[in-house]
């Protein structure tokens, strides 16, 4: 939990969101190549998978029953050779393994070989030319390129988890120290921050900018997610006859917390939520927004209650909370 007075966590947020904040960020890493990757990908991804080298996608995997197992971003690092980064390896590896056995590929788990920073904020391009060897020009974002700082040879993803403009460094794991010398000796040209509170970039900035882990997504199919735009119902897909025959009952939400609460006012992970006293749902999170100043956070509820400005409690303490308008707090 994060508190309103936390002045540590309170300098970390604004650093990504009026200037720049750097930290180590390294995710479940998986490399899988062979002539058959793309089909392969394509098939156990709901979203289509580009097979142009440098070429990034957002994408869920579904279950047997039609429901989220993971969230991923799938990189085109060359011919038939692809990223997949994500905070659950453990649950793609087993889904792969399922289909890879017929098919010319093979994986790599490289989670302990490759590291990464982030780097955040919207003056973040200006600090990545600095660090650099070669400018960034107009690298789009959810694009992956090979760049250098001094003699390490990095790739450089436009991409991030803040809501914010911003970059993913990534280079060998025993390269890391080096990696971060770099940037840390860059950094006050810009007064650029090490952020010191993981809650802050993990959580907080996260979720005021409406994106969710995958935990928070449990059990929802991905419409229900807010990530129905995701999903190419005119490919074939794992989990695609199931999500055909599911008529959706829940949906992911945000949530305020009423104001004359206090800031450390603690509403756990999976309280029950519910409206005049009738449970409709769960909490996901909860945690302080340092730019929207209010405590937020996502809940999963019947459909039917997630009509914004719906008044709800969560907890033994009967928290008011209110369905906000988006699960975009950001304005």
């Amino acid at each position: 939990m994060l508190f309103k007075e936390d002045t540590v966590a309170r300098a970390d947020a604004e650093a990504v969101r009026k200037n720049i904040g750097w930290y180590e960020w390294t995710h479940d890493l998986v490399e899988v190549r062979g002539k058959d990757t793309h089909k392969l990908l394509d098939y156990v991804c709901v979203n289509t998978i580009s097979d142009t080298p440098g070429v990034s996608k957002y994408t869920t995997m579904l279950n047997e029953q039609g429901k989220i197992l993971d969230d991923t971003i799938v990189t085109c690092m060359a011919e038939d050779v692809y990223w997949v980064s994500t905070l659950y390896g453990p649950k793609f590896m087993p889904l792969i393994d399922k289909y890879i056995a017929d098919m010319d590929a093979e994986y790599e788990d490289l989670t302990t070989k490759i590291g990464m920073y982030a780097i955040q904020g919207p003056n973040s391009p200006a600090m990545l030319d600095a660090l650099l060897e070669t400018p960034l020009g107009d690298i789009k974002r959810f694009r992956m390129a090979d760049n250098k700082v001094g003699n390490l040879a990095v790739k450089v993803h436009r991409s991030g988890f803040t809501g914010e403009n911003g970059f993913e460094v990534y280079c060998d794991r025993d390269k890391m120290p080096e990696l971060k010398a770099a940037i840390a000796a860059v950094a006050p040209q810009f007064d650029a921050r090490e952020l010191q509170t993981l809650e802050v970039y993990v959580r907080s900035l996260p979720m005021e900018a409406g994106m969710a882990l995958k935990q928070d997504m449990q059990g929802l199919t991905p419409s229900e997610a807010g990530l129905g735009w995701s999903v190419h119902m005119e490919k074939e897909f794992h989990g695609k006859e199931a999500l055909e025959g599911y008529e959706d009952q829940y949906e992911l939400i945000g949530l305020i917390l009423d104001d004359e609460r206090v800031s450390y006012e603690d509403i756990a992970q999976n309280e029950i939520l519910c409206h005049k006293g009738v449970q409709c749902g769960i909490v996901r999170q909860m945690i302080y927004g340092y730019t929207v100043e209010k405590n937020i956070g996502f809940g999963i509820v019947d459909k039917k209650f997630a009509v914004p400005g719906t008044r709800l409690t969560a907890g033994e303490n009967f928290a008011g909370l209110t369905v906000a308008e988006s699960k975009k707090f950001l304005v």
